[in-house]
């Protein structure tokens, strides 16, 4: 965990256990909502090392495009070069995606449904290859998904942004809501209640036959085509469930 050693100190001490704080790494499509509501989690979950890279961070991929592959080697070039990440102490990387459909385009979901695949799909054989996991956490419209779901439990289509931010700014308190507000602070109290309506959200698909991540399984399973199908939709809640245990589990 941590920054990554040199192989010759890795050698010598490989079996030792290290006693530092397990680090999440979250890549990021966006630089403002994902980076502002994560980046203020090393305030609360002291005992995890919450590292969040954007589009504009150092690294590979340094700003090109943002769409799921491209976030995937982003990943991969962190856990190659620059954090020593193992998941058998607790160390977890994510990588964060709006399915965002561009409704100007008649084949959007087609094609939503083939670059978020080729994402899964490279991070499935960078896990046979390396034996080390890239999570992909997505989100039906947007990300904002998940702050609606502190306060509210809906299974009404979102078409976008927009719309997501539209019910929050009438149906929530985030009345003045913009994506470069940090409202880590009015949440805060909340995340027992986002879980619980994200986790009821997740069975309701399922219950209609979607097949949806689960990030407990790792499961090489996955139907694209049933995420985006699935509006609202998003399966941040596990990222953020597994932070809350590990801050826990930690001495």
């Amino acid at each position: 965990m941590g920054v990554k050693r040199n192989i010759g100190e890795l050698s010598r001490d490989k079996r030792r256990k290290r006693r530092v704080k397990p680090t999440i790494l979250i890549i990021s499509e966006g630089k403002d909502t994902e980076v502002n509501y994560f980046k203020e989690f090393n305030l609360k979950y002291v005992n995890v090392d919450i590292k969040v890279a954007d589009k504009n961070s150092a690294g590979k991929n340094k700003s090109r495009k943002t769409d799921p592959s491209h976030l995937v080697d982003k990943a991969i070039d962190y856990m190659d070069h620059k954090y020593d990440i193992t998941c058998d102490d607790g160390d977890s990387v994510w990588c964060l995606i709006d399915v965002d459909l561009n409704y100007k385009n008649p084949d959007t979901i087609n094609q939503r449904v083939e670059e978020i695949e080729k994402a899964y799909k490279k991070a499935k054989n960078y896990e046979k290859q390396r034996k080390k996991v890239i999570n992909l956490g997505i989100s039906n419209p947007c990300f904002e998904i998940w702050y609606l779901l502190h306060y509210i439990y809906t299974t009404a289509n979102l078409k976008n942004y927009n719309a997501v931010k539209n019910k929050l700014v009438k149906e929530t308190p985030l009345k003045d809501y913009e994506k470069n507000k940090c409202i880590n602070s009015l949440l805060h109290d909340k995340t027992a209640e986002a879980i619980k309506n994200s986790v009821k959200l997740k069975a309701h698909y399922e219950s209609l036959g979607k097949i949806l991540m689960d990030f407990k399984k790792s499961s090489s399973l996955l139907n694209v085509k049933d995420i985006i199908e699935s509006n609202p939709y998003t399966n941040v809640w596990e990222l953020v469930e597994y932070i809350e245990q590990l801050n826990l589990m930690q001495p």
